[in-house]
């Protein structure tokens, strides 16, 4: 008997299946002997109820994750390696759920058999099931429980019936032996209840693989079946034992004369060439001894041509005639001043100036404004059981403290000084704040002084590696700059005008980050890969990377395959109202061999021109000067479908304009960060809605006062517990806020 077995598979054709039928199953044959001996093939079904086209795709990223898990786990056998992988993806998927858009009653059901030897692994974890034909009887795999697990006092584990349904959970396995000519299948629990267990044992013993599925979906078929139709049926062949059929003999050459040099038939023909050869030869050598000898010649008539000798002052300025000269202009300078001083007393002294009979309604009106002010406070700040007035009834009390606000403006328009007010003020801005959920940014630190480092620089954009570095770029001297917010060192990775390899490096344009890369796009429509440990620029071939608007200045990168370093590229097109999308190969280091593709599939009602920032994670997000459009999968949604909600203080902030946008996940929320540069604020709105969070401001007063007047980057980090911290990018400097 030998040692080796074989399998014969058999799959439902595509074109066969229903249209509503979303199983998906996946099979893996290593090429490679040693994986081969050590973890065997892998076959994995997925039963799919109750979803739709995203519950496919998050089943279908599930079985690539178990088929990688198992495979790259060496420290567990087959067994424990396919129970591993089971477990990461249900942790994956539980996670998952609402980025994904998995319906709340949606179920993935998974069975996954690793063949290896004369073993069988399997692992379950669902309805879905496996069945083994033996000597004209059917089992189950896994065998159901025993009847003392049956009973709930004894039973220890928790089996869940979806994966993604609770975040630990430990399937169900089982190993044993294979045979010559058994039949296995893996089945989904509603294609083995329409058709029948006698049908799915018949079918299995009497056909082939490929025709027992056929038989099987058109018995599916025509009894009304809708749904879970996965099926995979396997067959158990024996290989014979490879033997040797005959002894291999040298082989002679036919011709006398093979092997020997080739020579010319012609007698003396190879010597008359020879010496053609050297003649040549020789004529080369006489030519350069010739040339030197001529380049030696006129430089020795040379050096006897008379030159004409430098020429040297013959007088020197006075010294005294220098000093009247800079006495006159200083005389000068000090009569613009005298002159300038003149103009300005005059034109203070012409301002009109208060009259007495002016002078004391005006300071009626001033003590009255204040008076109003300190009462409407008073009202506000009164507590029952308590809550001041902002707890117990917020639009009342925001009708007060916009009364107290109007008051005071009152009052300095009447003459009374901004800092006399400024006490006032601050409470009337406290409390309106705490009804708009404003916060001020009380912990801020710059990180880098790019002034006083670099001298003249004009920072343009800046991203955050997943290294936790920053990497900016600049276009005052065209240079990459990356920088540790840590420790506040700064390196400089490329600078316009170096050469690389054959290539002249021009003034970056476009930067994004993913993976372990950083990409950057100059303006002589070149892209460079920079790797974070080497921190060196490498060509990268973008096709049709010159046909791109120069208006355009949008670009972002998704990882395509972890943890290999492919991902996609996105941009906008701000001419052509177009996403773009480049696409990589299936090599490392990342090669993208065709042009880009239009990422959209039907017409946003917002142009994608207009966008001002652009963010990929599972949805590509575009934002607008007001809103953001959402698109899932190439589908961008329309605004009534999803935007951001307007801010609660539109009342007193009409304007919007909206420049950037980060995302990050704060505990168990995920959030997006939007810079709002016509009120100089950080809003923070809900992912999953749209819906308003909070929004900070700068400190009233001190070194921080403007620090969001103009941010030209930004960038959050998720946390899993405590307030996130933001990355602003300043004309000047890089800035480190907390957002409490």
């Amino acid at each position: 008997m030998s040692d080796r077995l074989a399998t014969r598979l058999g799959l439902p054709a595509p074109e066969d299946r229903l249209p509503g039928a979303l199983d998906v199953m996946r099979i893996h044959e290593p090429a490679v002997g040693a994986l081969s001996r050590t973890k065997g093939s892998l076959l994995l079904l997925a039963q799919l109820t109750g979803g739709g086209p995203a519950l496919a795709r998050a089943a279908r990223e599930a079985l690539e994750h178990i088929e990688h898990d198992y495979y790259y786990d060496l420290s567990a056998g087959s067994l424990g390696a396919l129970g591993r992988a089971l477990a990461a993806a249900n942790r994956r998927l539980y996670h998952q759920r609402g980025k994904l858009g998995i319906p709340r009653r949606a179920g993935v059901s998974v069975i996954a058999v690793a063949i290896r030897g004369r073993e069988a692994h399997v692992a379950k974890l669902g309805p879905a099931a496996a069945v083994i034909l033996r000597e004209g009887r059917m089992y189950e795999l896994p065998p159901p429980p025993a009847v003392h697990e049956e009973d709930p006092r004894v039973r220890q584990r928790r089996v869940a019936a979806t994966l993604g349904e609770a975040l630990e959970i430990q399937p169900y396995t089982w190993k044993g032996e294979l045979a010559a000519g058994d039949r296995m299948a893996l089945v989904s629990r509603n294609l083995a209840t329409v058709v029948g267990v006698d049908e799915l044992k018949a079918a299995l013993a009497s056909l082939r693989p490929k025709a027992a599925v056929e038989h099987l979906e058109q018995v599916f078929q025509i009894r009304g079946g809708r749904g879970s139709d996965g099926i995979m049926a396997v067959e158990i062949l024996e290989l014979p034992s490879t033997a040797t059929t005959h002894r291999l003999e040298p082989v002679h050459p036919s011709e006398p004369l093979a092997g020997l040099p080739d020579q010319s038939p012609v007698p003396l023909a190879d010597a008359v060439g020879r010496s053609f050869h050297r003649i040549g030869d020789a004529l080369d050598a006489m030519q350069g001894a010739l040339g030197r000898l001529a380049l030696y010649g006129f430089n020795f008539l040379l050096a006897f041509v008379p030159r004409r000798r430098p020429a040297y002052p013959r007088q020197i300025t006075r010294t005294a005639v220098v000093e009247e000269g800079r006495r006159r202009r200083l005389g000068m300078v000090g009569m613009g001043l005298v002159a300038g001083m003149l103009a300005i007393g005059m034109t203070v002294a012409s301002y009109p100036s208060v009259r007495p009979t002016e002078a004391i309604p005006r300071a009626k009106v001033a003590r009255e404004a204040i008076l109003e002010a300190q009462g409407l406070l008073a009202e506000v700040r009164e507590r029952v059981d308590g809550r001041d007035l902002i707890d117990r009834a917020p639009e009342a009390a925001k009708e007060l403290l916009n009364g107290a606000h109007a008051a005071l403006e009152r009052a300095e328009g009447a003459g009374v000084s901004g800092a006399a007010l400024e006490r006032l003020r601050g409470r009337v801005e406290m409390g309106l704040d705490t009804i708009y959920a404003v916060a001020r940014l009380n912990e801020i630190r710059t990180v880098a002084d790019l002034v006083a480092a670099y001298g003249d620089v004009d920072p343009l954009d800046m991203v955050l590696a997943t290294d936790g570095a920053l990497w900016l770029i600049e276009t005052g001297r065209g240079r990459v700059v990356r920088l540790e917010p840590g420790s506040g060192e700064m390196q400089i990775v490329y600078r316009s005008g170096q050469r690389i390899g054959e290539r002249t490096a021009g003034q970056p344009w476009m930067i994004a980050t993913a993976a372990t890369d950083v990409v950057m796009i100059d303006r002589q429509r070149q892209a460079w890969r920079f790797d974070l440990r080497e921190r060196q620029p490498h060509p990268l071939g973008l096709p049709g990377l010159n046909r791109i608007s120069p208006e355009s200045r949008l670009l972002a990168a998704l990882q395509h395959r972890p943890p290999l370093e492919v991902f996609n590229l996105y941009f906008v097109d701000s001419e052509r109202d177009a996403v773009g999308k480049w696409t990589p190969g299936d090599v490392v280091p990342v090669v993208y061999p065709d042009r880009p593709q239009p990422f959209l599939e039907e017409e946003a009602d917002i142009p994608p021109g207009r966008a001002r920032d652009l963010l990929v994670d599972v949805n590509l997000w575009l934002l607008h000067e007001r809103s953001v459009t959402r698109v899932n999968f190439g589908t961008p949604l329309t605004q009534p479908d999803y935007s951001l909600d307007p801010p609660p203080d539109g009342e007193v902030r009409e304007a919007l304009d909206y420049r950037l946008l980060d995302g990050a996940t704060v505990g168990d929320r995920e959030l997006f960060y939007v810079y709002d540069a016509a009120n100089a604020r950080i809003i923070a709105f809900q992912r999953a809605d749209g819906a308003f969070v909070r929004q900070w401001l700068a400190p009233r007063a001190g070194e921080g006062a403007g620090i969001l007047d103009e941010v030209r980057a930004l960038s959050v980090g998720s946390v899993a517990d405590g307030p996130p911290v933001a990355m602003l990018l300043t004309p000047d400097r890089v800035v480190r806020v907390v957002l409490e």
